[in-house]
């Protein structure tokens, strides 16, 4: 009786230690995914990181971009103020002599 005892809980034991087996392989595999996920995560993190270190870099770039056309717009600003007078001037002038001409002449 103990023999039959006994041959009935050695398949149960191999059977455990198998599906114990099993269970290691599903995790091993399971830890192996996992492994390659936070690989494509770390990539994917690093090429953000670079990608956020570009946009940092072209917005100093637009900064100073900005900045030279602003200030191009007020040189242009201050030429055409100055040109404004020169205009004034001219058109004052052309009247002046145009009322000397209608008064004297006609």
């Amino acid at each position: 009786m103990e023999m039959s005892m006994l041959q009935q809980v050695v398949p149960r034991q191999e059977h455990y230690s198998q599906s114990r087996a099993v269970a290691l392989q599903n995790v091993e595999s399971t830890i192996s995914e996992l492994s390659g996920i936070f690989t494509h995560l770390a990539t994917m993190v690093a090429q953000q990181g670079e990608l956020a270190i570009r946009i940092d870099e072209d917005m100093d770039q637009s900064l100073a971009n900005v900045e030279g056309a602003r200030n191009a717009l007020l040189r242009h600003l201050n030429q055409i103020s100055s040109n404004r007078w020169l205009l004034i001037k001219i058109f004052a002038a052309i009247i002046f002599f145009l009322v000397i001409f209608i008064i004297f002449v006609a």
